[in-house]
């Protein structure tokens, strides 16, 4: 049952007061700046003065079978128009036979079942809208495609070893239950990072039931998007002249494959307490309610305005210098100011200089969940210094990020200092269960995992992340 602002009935609640138990809307929330550099909105009850829980995604979003129109247009949004339309145009230059050809369109199927991926992942986390089009998204992390490819192979050679070792029937019956849960692997798989999880029974049949009968609803719509290219060449061809028959299957098929992906990317943002999955309240963007969210402007423009022309004269170090006295009571706040003296100081090589600035520079990137250039610097910055040290919710987002991109054994180091850093920080019961779904479904150590949650429930009992705990613990 969806949970209204106790002032403003007609208003979904974001926050809950654990000590009043009010619900609050943004609009009667208080907010406060808060972190190591003040990057953060801390939320407060104006009743109680005490930090509120968010109430998860699930309040605030609207069921997925009333979202379809939106879900629909997803794709002609600038990124995901452009990626269906390259892939469009080129195929009338790829329809020819040889290898190289089906070669070139392969890479540029790949390309698609990549950007569906990260589309999959983004709309998951809460950000509702596409990711973009460009070189990051699509050579980043490729791994679950090319595991999503050997859980297909994996599915063809069982079903071709049950058709020979029983007969051709028991083979069918087993395709089409093996079909029913296709979407529960693909979910398992972009959540869990892990092929393992994804063909195992226990975990996919038991998230589908989680799901219950949503996941019927989720499987019909999804069978209508893998049928309708097909269903649709077929006015292609009657319509259309014959040269163009090519192109505009390939941009339905591609734009039908990212709507599927965002639709199963919905389901799993929509019952993420069900499922076990964390969705974190900075990271949801949901377009609709982004009038209650705070922009990202850049407070620091008007101190660029007086560096620049310095910078351009080549005199950097009075840039260096101008920009150190001007922040020294407000500091550094916008990513822009803050990249500009990070390079000024690197192409100067004042190292020390460099140092104190990262920690707050690598705060600043993962507040504005810039992953690239966050991880970039901080993996820079750990190699000349190896104590450095940001701020804890940058940390955390550092062991999501390197976690999410194969580097497990960094992700726990990252996670290990966060804890023993910061060990009173409100954001440390979060990181313990993440490194609890790191050995379970990177490490395949449940045993280990399962220890870990028991703890975690044991020492923060009351902590807003055993819900997901409990559920995630169902999986084992």
């Amino acid at each position: 049952m969806k949970k209204y602002c106790n002032s403003h009935p007609t208003r979904l609640a974001h926050w809950n007061c654990g000590q009043c138990g009010g619900y609050l809307c943004p609009e009667c929330v208080s907010e406060r700046e808060g972190g190591r550099f003040g990057q953060k909105v801390l939320h407060f009850c104006p009743k109680c003065n005490l930090p509120v829980d968010w109430v998860g995604a699930t309040n605030l979003i609207e069921p997925f079978w009333k979202r379809l129109p939106r879900i629909f247009a997803y794709p002609f949004s600038p990124s995901p128009l452009i990626l269906m339309a390259v892939v469009a145009v080129v195929s009338l230059f790829l329809s020819g036979p040889g290898l190289i050809m089906a070669i070139i369109r392969g890479i540029f199927w790949f390309m698609v079942l990549k950007y569906s991926f990260e589309s999959l992942k983004a709309t998951a986390k809460g950000n509702l809208k596409p990711p973009p089009f460009n070189s990051n998204t699509i050579s980043d992390d490729v791994n679950p495609v090319f595991k999503q490819f050997l859980l297909y192979l994996i599915i063809f050679f069982a079903f071709g070893f049950i058709t020979a070792a029983t007969h051709v029937f028991l083979g069918i019956v087993f395709l089409i239950v093996v079909l029913f849960f296709i979407p529960s692997m693909i979910i398992l798989l972009a959540t869990s990072g892990s092929l393992f999880n994804a063909i195992n029974p226990v975990a996919f049949v038991g998230l589908t039931f989680r799901i219950g009968w949503a996941y019927l609803l989720m499987y019909f719509f999804l069978f209508l998007l893998g049928t309708a290219p097909a269903f649709l060449a077929h006015y292609i061809v009657q319509i259309f002249p014959s040269d163009m028959h090519l192109m505009l299957s390939n941009f339905a098929e591609s734009f039908y494959t990212i709507v599927s992906y965002h639709l199963m990317g919905y389901v799993i943002l929509q019952y993420h307490d069900r499922i076990g999955y964390q969705v974190d309240y900075e990271d949801f963007q949901d377009p609709s309610n982004e009038v209650h969210r705070p922009q990202n402007v850049d407070p620091d423009l008007a101190i660029l305005n007086v560096v620049n022309p310095l910078i351009q004269d080549g005199k950097l170090d009075e840039a260096i210098a101008q920009i150190k006295e001007i922040t020294q009571n407000q500091g550094i706040k916008g990513v822009k100011l803050s990249e500009r003296y990070y390079n000024l100081l690197k192409m100067r090589k004042r190292t020390a200089e460099l140092l104190e600035h990262g920690a707050h520079h690598v705060d600043i990137l993962a507040a504005d969940n810039n992953k690239n250039k966050a991880l970039k610097i901080y993996v820079e910055c750990l190699k000349s210094k190896p104590d450095f040290l940001p701020g804890a919710d940058a940390l955390f987002k550092m062991g999501g990020w390197l976690n999410e991109t194969g580097k497990i054994k960094e992700a726990l180091n990252t996670y290990d200092r966060l804890v023993k850093s910061y060990p009173q920080n409100p954001i440390v019961p979060k990181a313990y269960f993440r490194v609890a779904q790191i050995f379970h479904d990177r490490l395949m150590n449940a045993e280990k995992s399962k220890k870990m949650l028991g703890a975690l429930k044991e020492r923060y009992p009351h902590h807003d992340i055993i819900p997901t705990v409990e559920n995630y613990l169902a999986n084992f």
